[in-house]
């Protein structure tokens, strides 16, 4: 098995090719020329390869979640910032009206990941002591460190889906497969106790890029993942210790990327774009990429297929997901004001005068992606190719499958996600087969100015004015005006405001909306998720709606409108949250039915 990252090549022995659940060590073998499974790894370059083949394993297989890199990224899809295909999206749509069953696919494929990924781990680092005296300690110390980080990484995503999870520490044989669950919150204390501070001091601050580009966590990014996971978990002085500390490891390292802020009104004006920051130049040359999935065309398993699943039909892509009208509305006017509350804000010209990130990270109406007009208009049957000068098919609204298309009737709602959408994908997306190698950032320095920001504003006695300084910062990198407030309440809505524009199409949402909690106590997606959610119209019609936007920048509908004529938003479809029930995930079914540990009438999550 070749380990190809774009940086480098690692040969491995065939023992890796399977996860430790699958293998009964007392079927070890001794092999003359690779290693055995009994004492793996037994040098240095074998639990390298081990290391390498653990982060791999983030990128492969089930782990693509139906075509998507990032097991999070599909999920702002299935909350009120995105909207996807209904079309052959069955699966989806039981996360949108509280139909979710244990026996959903999503649910069993991320499960299953998560314990192949840690089987991967667990072959690698239950022998790793063996090499204590043999290789250079430090080497030692940053394989574990690097090896317990990743563990952490995927049990708190188990976590943060399911609940309480089963915590398995080492590699299973044929006869030790019966594991309980395990409570939440000793998990997650067992996974923080394993990021040991003095252990994690051994890394690197960084990994050469030219050699490992974004894929090693080095010092920083270590400490940037145990923060998430500490304000994941409302450990918020811990969060702000570690972001800190991340933040000050991060100096003359990680910035955030410049962004070219320029308004171009229609297709004609030019074509915006974040591909600095979310296309192929920002793998080597974006200083904000602090930990990142990568990919490679020459490795076997190692594509995915994002940029099909989310490019427009004109382009040969799915259109298979894309921003809400509830998004849309929700980016400020230049002056830092909700379109409700800006006197800059004209309803007839809905995208002037807007937050850059409306065009730089979602795509509307009259403008071009890609080198190609994007029109969602039903009657314009060709749009513009700015690249060869010609005029071509819109596929997004004629031709085969255009009912598919952003504003077609089985469409995903008249826009579509920018984000990732790199330039260079000009004339390449050839359909289904296509396969996409652009690695996916997993930490990015302004996600961690949102941790940092966030735990000084939930902690008792927390640096409000860092806090503010923290959001200021990355307002700045696309002109928007600072935050000068240090009001608790004032900073916390700045806070979600940029948690939700920032970081949209990243898949951060679904769960920012179960963690946070309204001034009753529940959870947020009791009413982001909640009700109709809305697409333009059909006819073409300029939206009307008038919306109303709360403190947490939830946006919604009663029908009012700018111009006092009826309501012109259509119904995409309706979402559903049934409380202690969809703040969770269902346990998978055959999980609960072939483990003889659980009790499919006990161990199942509340509501399933």
């Amino acid at each position: 098995m070749r380990i190809q990252f774009k940086h480098t090549v690692i040969t491995l022995g065939v023992a890796l090719l399977c996860s430790c659940s699958d293998i009964d060590f007392s079927l070890d073998r001794s092999y003359r020329n690779g290693p055995a499974t009994g004492t793996f790894p037994a040098s240095e370059e074998e639990a390298l390869a081990g290391v390498l083949v653990s982060y791999k394993n983030l990128g492969n297989g089930s782990f693509q979640q139906q075509y998507n890199p990032f097991p999070y990224r599909f999920l702002d899809n299935v909350t009120d910032i995105g909207c996807h295909r209904a079309a052959k999206m069955g699966t989806w749509l039981e996360f949108e009206n509280s139909t979710l069953t244990s026996k959903n696919s999503v649910v069993s494929s991320l499960y299953s990941g998560i314990y192949k990924t840690v089987g991967r781990i667990h072959l690698v680092l239950d022998n790793l002591d063996h090499l204590r005296d043999k290789i250079d300690y430090e080497t030692f110390c940053q394989f574990k460190a690097e090896l317990l980080c990743l563990r952490a990484y995927v049990y708190n995503m188990g976590c943060m889906y399911f609940g309480d999870i089963q915590f398995i520490d080492h590699c299973l044989t044929l006869n030790d497969y019966s594991y309980p669950r395990v409570a939440r919150a000793t998990v997650i204390n067992r996974i923080l106790e394993d990021m040991d501070d003095e252990l994690l001091d051994h890394l690197p601050v960084q990994w050469p890029k030219a050699q490992w580009g974004n894929v090693r966590l080095g010092r920083a990014a270590a400490y940037a993942l145990k923060a998430r996971i500490c304000l994941c978990w409302d450990m918020f002085d811990d969060a702000a210790k570690y972001a800190k500390r991340a933040m000050e490891l991060s100096e003359g390292i990680y910035s955030l990327t410049p962004l070219n802020c320029t308004y171009y009104a229609t297709a004609l004006d030019g074509e915006p774009t974040a591909a600095p920051l979310f296309g192929f130049e920002a793998e080597d040359g974006s200083s904000e990429w602090m930990w990142a999935i990568s990919f490679n065309l020459l490795a076997a398993s190692n594509v995915h297929h994002g940029i099909y699943t989310f490019a427009s039909r004109v382009h040969n892509g799915a259109a298979g997901a894309g921003p809400t009208q509830a998004l849309m509305d929700t980016f400020q006017c230049t002056d830092g004001l909700s379109i409700v509350e800006s006197p800059l804000y004209n309803w007839k010209t809905p995208w002037k005068n807007r937050d850059p990130r409306l065009d730089l990270y979602c795509l509307r109406n009259d403008t071009r992606c890609m080198g190609i007009e994007y029109s969602a208009k039903t009657t314009a049957t060709t749009v513009m190719d700015f690249i060869s000068g010609a005029a071509v098919n819109n596929n997004d609204v004629i031709g085969n499958k255009s009912e598919y298309g952003p504003n077609g009737k089985s469409g995903p709602g008249g826009y579509l996600w920018r984000k990732y959408c790199d330039p260079a994908y000009y004339g390449q997306i050839v359909g289904t087969s296509y396969e996409d190698d652009l690695d996916v950032p997993i930490i990015r320095y302004a996600e961690l100015l949102l941790i940092d920001a966030e735990a000084n504003i939930e902690m008792q006695g927390g640096d409000l004015e860092r806090a503010a300084r923290d959001l200021t910062q990355i307002r700045a990198r696309v002109k928007m005006p600072a935050i000068t407030s240090t009001d608790r309440d004032e900073l916390r809505k700045a806070l979600r405001y940029e948690r939700k524009v920032e970081l949209c199409n990243e898949g951060f949402r679904w769960f920012d909306l179960r963690r946070w909690k309204d001034d009753t106590g529940k959870c947020l997606a009791a009413t982001a998720v909640n009700g109709n959610q809305y697409a333009p119209a059909f006819n073409d019609a300029i939206p009307n709606a008038k919306p109303s936007i709360d403190k947490n920048w939830i946006v919604s509908y009663d029908g009012d409108t700018w111009d006092g004529n009826t309501f012109n938003l259509r119904v995409l479809r309706t979402l559903v949250f049934t409380n202690d029930r969809d703040e969770l995930w269902p346990f998978p079914y055959t999980e609960l039915t072939t483990n003889p540990a659980l009790n499919p009438d006990t161990d199942q999550n509340p509501g399933y």
